[in-house]
């Protein structure tokens, strides 16, 4: 059963590949074939990469212990230092400069709200 499953679908490759060979332009063809040929270009490389990083592994093991030397990570400890940068105390930080407060009216624009301005208004010198 299984012979006769490898040959069917090796039959049905075969014939796929040349109905659909015969059916497309040179250029789709050469797309397909760098493709292939990409693919099976990077399989051995990954393979390498694969293997190195396991000896890689391997070797953290044996000379940091189970886990590697990333088994246990230390603390975290987060300082909230407003005005000292995390450094002192920070009750005796001299005291922040007061901020100048803008003088003159607000101007609100109201979205929907009609708006009375015209150009000349707004450029009065340019239209004199």
């Amino acid at each position: 059963m299984k012979k006769f499953l490898f040959v069917a679908g090796t039959v049905f490759s075969v014939a796929f590949a040349v109905v659909v060979g015969t059916r497309m332009s040179p250029d789709a063809m050469a797309v397909i074939i760098g493709i292939i040929c990409g693919v099976l270009a990077s399989i051995p490389t990954s393979v390498l990469m694969v293997w190195v990083l396991r000896q890689r592994d391997k070797h953290l093991e044996t000379q940091f212990g189970p886990g590697g030397r990333f088994g246990q990570y230390p603390p975290v400890v987060v300082v909230n230092g407003q005005g000292t940068n995390g450094y002192g105390n920070p009750y005796m930080a001299p005291p922040l400069p007061p901020t100048t407060i803008p003088s003159g009216p607000r101007d609100f624009k109201v979205i929907g709200q009609e708006n009375t301005e015209t150009v000349g208004d707004v450029l009065p010198g340019f239209w004199e």
